[in-house]
């Protein structure tokens, strides 16, 4: 199935990336081959991710303490959050 990035999570997860690159190039690359593999991951699996509303899903990267929030459509998965695990859910609760 096809996955998109919503403008918001696009930004969320360069912010993320940015915030890596600060501290360490490995790390950084790490961070984007880590949320390949996720999207890879949910593209082929959309149905594993934990529930969080009727189309609404969550996936815990590996390695990163990331979550990618995803929305199954019929056609298409659209990835609307990568956020922090351990940031406020008031944050991203919005998206559901």
């Amino acid at each position: 199935m096809k996955v998109y990035f919503t403008d918001a999570a696009r930004f969320e997860s360069m912010e993320a990336h940015r915030w890596y690159l600060e501290r360490s190039e490995k790390a950084a690359e790490g961070f984007l081959t880590c949320l390949e593999q996720a999207t890879e991951w949910i593209a082929k699996h959309p149905a594993t991710g934990r529930p969080l509303s009727e189309r609404t899903r969550r996936h815990l990267m590996k390695v990163f303490p990331y979550l990618v929030i995803y929305r199954i459509l019929q056609d298409a998965i659209w990835i609307i959050g990568v956020v922090h695990e351990k940031r406020d859910p008031h944050h991203w609760r919005h998206l559901l």
